[in-house]
């Protein structure tokens, strides 16, 4: 038995014709035959005709054909899906999350469905290009959550966002659906640590351990955060200029203490700027180096009553220049 079209969008069994064989039907007997149809997803939802003939042999052997068979074919609507209530926490330089709900819009159920990030942004950079949902009849729906990471050459601002839906139909045959996209709004980049100095004063010519407050701000924890102080003369670091901590969750505060020294040039009155960096493993255990941020640091007079460092030793090199000349003079 043959059926075909004469249509380039209706297929039968993936070309312009299918034939099944039946090995043997007796008078008033039925049996059954399928044939794998497809229509082209920009035809109308209504009936097509397929043309069919018949070869047998009769009971005496002799070849015939049954010609002028037709049957109707009512193809389904195509399958549809959509995105809504969609939600991020999308931000420059940083790993977040789209959120939101797919929702089934027919005709049949849908299984093993699952949420694909489909676009081709190379800011764009998912952790997982897709996340499951399960099975969806039709009217039904689901959150997904898939995690998206801004690389930092991006642009903050409302950003779309190419989307499909991957899934099996009844016959456990894959399909997508691609013609989804969703717009999510982007945050423009921000420091990964606050760093604030709790008292930013030093005296002229002293040495002083320096507070300082870490706060995380990021959407993750953390984890073996190690951060360094800089300081360019006439300042500089002293024992300690580098600080640990084992762990800082999403906006938490800890308090790292390094020690900090002025050298002979420090002038008090004057501001200097010191500098730290941060080493840390982010949630999925990659290493990074934040960017250095920079701290003012304000010199003060010394508190001993004597003058500040450099000026005695102006003064010094004044008295031992007169010294020398008096000397000279008696000779």
């Amino acid at each position: 038995m043959t059926f075909g079209t004469q249509s380039d969008s209706v297929t039968v069994s993936g070309g312009q014709s299918d034939t099944v064989r039946i090995e043997e039907l007796g008078p008033g007997e039925t049996a059954t035959v399928a044939y794998d149809v497809g229509v082209a997803s920009d035809l109308p939802v209504q009936q097509y005709t397929l043309s069919g003939s018949v070869q047998f042999a009769d009971p005496d052997g002799i070849a015939r054909t049954d010609e002028g068979l037709s049957l109707g074919v009512l193809p389904l609507a195509e399958q549809e899906f959509a995105l809504t209530d969609v939600e991020s926490t999308l931000r420059v330089a940083e790993d977040g999350e789209l959120v939101g709900t797919v929702r089934n819009d027919g005709p049949v159920p849908a299984q093993s469905v699952v949420v694909q990030y489909a676009g081709e942004d190379p800011n764009v950079l998912p952790s997982e290009r897709s996340t499951a949902v399960g099975t969806l009849d039709p009217g039904e729906s689901a959150t997904f959550s898939l995690p998206v990471a801004i690389g930092g050459g991006a642009e903050a601002g409302l950003r779309s966002l190419d989307m499909a839906v991957q899934y099996r139909n009844d016959e456990g045959e894959t399909r997508a659906f691609e013609e989804l996209a969703v717009t999510a709004e982007v945050a423009p980049e921000r420091d990964r640590f606050d760093v604030a100095v709790q008292n930013r004063t030093i005296q002229a010519g002293g040495t002083r351990t320096v507070d300082v407050a870490v706060t995380n701000n990021l959407n993750e924890t953390a984890s073996d955060v190690e951060a360094r102080l800089f300081a360019d003369d006439p300042l500089d670091t002293g024992a300690t200029d580098t600080g640990y901590v084992q762990s800082i969750g999403p906006g938490e505060t800890t308090t790292m203490t390094f020690e900090l020294t002025t050298t002979a040039s420090a002038t008090a009155g004057s501001t200097y700027p010191v500098s730290f960096d941060f080493r840390y493993d982010d949630a999925d255990g990659d290493s990074q180096l934040t960017d250095t941020y920079r701290v003012p640091i304000d010199v003060t007079e010394s508190e001993d009553g004597g003058l500040p460092l450099p000026v005695i030793v102006v003064a010094l090199l004044v008295v031992a220049t007169g010294a020398l000349a008096v000397y000279r003079r008696r000779q």
